[in-house]
């Protein structure tokens, strides 16, 4: 029997081997179904909290939620507000610098035995050694069972184990998000999931948002995730890859995915290198602006009211069968509307589906033929910034560390640029940036995939009079307000030409986002963090450089030798300064060499196209822009 002295803040605090009444953290619990009791039961201020130091709780019997009693995890023991919980620094959500451990001990290790009334919270621990036993849906829900208004997040939700569905999570309803879901296995038959199992009964939606699942696995279906059900599963901003979806060498459908109800909605995902029959099995509702890559399988659409929009399906490969699909197909006679995708073998055109506005990427990858795309065309490839090397689940460490560096942001020249089309539903991208970029407004439109290119805009300003020109690192003379689509983290390089004099003390420029980061350079280099690109990264380095462009006889840099100096004309290069003899090279940007020749004097023009280009001579490399 525990006797409880309230808190002023209606909080009961936990410590790991504490004999309190849990007042206060000198005077904590050490059990955390007695503290949720307390909470709930003899706490009459309007807020009931638990919070939890900490150290590592062996379970033996799964956590009985309560309603409206938010749990939290992972403090240090002084804290007295649930933000001051320090968290390891650059690191995801889910990440705490003092880590709360669940381990199960033949148990499940939470659970809500029915939806709540109230939101009810759990947040802030490591779930860990759960095999899914327990007094709800036995058998089911390796760690945990989530129902209506129940909101799991930031968790850590790894090695748990399930025979009935869901490794880690079997849904009735409810939230979970911003979690690490990792080593779940679920075995055996039933109805799979190798990380989350979604079921949720009429007016019970469940949402999965904002998590990573990887390295999962299911011998029956869904190894990410697998959803069924009378109402619909909201899946969105989720990072899904290295799950497996097999018994032994027979491949299981949805590596990725596993979906079989008519109303669920999957979008701005990425779903890559799983393998399985399919990466995603689909049977109804709307999958849209996902990236689906090198994965073993690709989309199967399986029957009733499809919507597949803004989706790129790329480098999937076929199982040692052969017969796995690697891009979009399905069953005939169906009512599916396939419009604005891009696909790296043709969209069957068969089936009695709505086709249209869909490019190919690149032809079929088939066992033991994996040819890389060309790259330059629309029909070579998507120009992600970072591909994996090769197709499912990493196999070694090798594999591995190449699917940590993988980024599936878009470059500037991806051919999946403005060739989406308007989803009122889809408002943002994976990183939450605004849906659709581009510049003038009035003609963006929005990319394929989970990733909408960035338009950066850059505003010209003055300093002493000196406004100038500003180019681009093509040579293309901007306009004084422009924006310009780059990758993020790519440099974006600009180059300011004076209008009245050969020096500027300062060059001024603004910088925006959609995300709202607005800041000013000076000198000539800066670099800016743009808060929009993902749950598990707190900002993106994006560098912009400005260099000077002098005229009326300076080059843009000093050369070795003073006295060389560079000019760029309309339709010519001309240098002056030189010794007679000397070689000059001129290359593009790219480094083709356009132009090698000796002078005859210590002045030499040189016919070019307007554009940018690096002048060397033996003095060293300036570049120069021709008009």
């Amino acid at each position: 029997m525990y006797t409880f002295a309230e808190s002023k803040n209606g909080v009961v605090y936990v410590k790991p081997g504490a004999t309190g009444t849990g007042a206060s953290w000198d005077d904590a619990l050490g059990d955390i179904q007695a503290a949720i009791t307390l909470a709930r039961t003899e706490n009459s201020q309007a807020r009931k909290d638990v919070w939890v130091a900490g150290g590592e709780f062996t379970i033996t019997t799964a956590i009985a939620l309560n309603d409206s009693v938010n749990v939290y995890g992972s403090f240090a023991g002084t804290e007295t507000a649930v933000a001051q919980r320090a968290r390891i620094e650059n690191g995801n959500p889910w990440e705490f610098a003092s880590p709360t451990v669940l381990k199960g001990n033949g148990a499940r290790l939470v659970q809500a035995g029915g939806h709540m009334d109230m939101e009810t919270i759990f947040d802030g621990f490591v779930l860990t050694g759960g095999n899914g036993t327990g007094s709800a849906l036995s058998g089911s829900g390796g760690a945990a069972v989530a129902r209506g208004n129940v909101v799991y997040q930031n968790l850590i939700v790894r090695e748990n184990t399930a025979t009935g569905a869901g490794g880690a999570f079997i849904m009735t309803g409810g939230t979970v998000r911003y979690c690490l879901i990792e080593s779940n296995v679920h075995t055996t038959g039933g109805n799979g999931g190798g990380g989350i199992f979604s079921n949720p009964p009429a007016g019970y939606p469940s949402y999965i948002e904002h998590n990573v699942i990887r390295n999962n696995s299911s011998t029956v279906r869904g190894a990410g995730i697998g959803v069924q059900g009378a109402e619909m599963t909201y899946v969105s901003h989720n990072r899904i890859y290295n799950n497996t979806a097999a018994d032994g060498t027979s491949m299981k459908p949805g590596g990725g995915i596993y979906s079989n109800s008519a109303s669920n909605r999957i979008l701005n995902n990425l779903i890559y290198n799983n393998t399985g029959g399919t990466a995603v099995y689909y049977n109804g509702g709307n999958f849209y602006n996902n990236t689906v890559v090198k994965n073993i399988g690709g989309i199967y659409l399986a029957g009733n009211a499809i919507n597949i929009a803004n989706t790129v399906v790329w480098g999937c490969a076929t199982d040692v069968t052969g017969t796995t699909p690697t891009s979009i197909t399905g069953v005939a006679n169906s009512s599916w509307n396939v419009s604005n995708n891009a696909t790296y073998n043709p969209i069957p055109t068969d089936k009695s589906w709505t086709i249209e506005n869909n490019i190919q990427l690149s032809s079929n990858v088939s066992n033991g033929n994996i040819p890389e795309p060309a790259p330059g065309t629309v029909g070579s490839g998507p120009k992600f910034v970072k591909v994996t090397s090769f197709y499912g689940v990493a196999l070694d460490d090798v594999q591995k560390a190449n699917l940590d560096s993988a980024n599936w942001d878009i470059s500037s020249t991806s051919p999946l640029v403005n060739r989406g089309k308007p989803i009122e539903t889809v408002v943002v991208d994976f990183t939450g940036l605004n849906r659709p970029q581009g510049f003038p407004a009035a003609e963006a439109n929005y990319d394929i995939g989970a990733y909408e290119l960035p338009y950066y805009t850059v505003v010209a300003g003055e300093k002493d009079g000196a406004q100038g020109k500003i180019y681009s690192s093509l040579g293309e003379l901007l306009p004084e307000n422009f924006s310009y689509g780059y990758a993020r983290g790519s440099l974006l390089e600009l180059f300011f030409e004076p209008l009245t004099s050969n020096e500027i003390a300062r060059a001024y420029y603004t910088l925006s986002t959609d995300g709202g980061l607005t800041f000013t350079g000076d000198e000539v280099e800066f670099t800016g963090e743009i808060d929009n690109d993902g749950f598990w990264r707190t900002h993106v380095n994006a560098s912009f450089k400005v260099s000077v462009v002098w005229v009326a006889g300076t080059s843009t840099d000093e050369f070795d030798r003073p006295e060389v100096r560079l000019y760029g004309e309309a339709g010519a290069i001309r240098i002056a300064g030189l010794e007679t003899g000397e070689r000059v090279d001129v290359y593009s940007l790219a480094g083709v060499l356009v132009k090698s020749v000796k002078s005859t004097s210590t002045e030499l023009q040189l016919d070019a196209a307007a554009g940018m280009y690096l002048v060397r001579t033996s003095a060293g490399v300036n570049k120069v822009i021709v008009r």
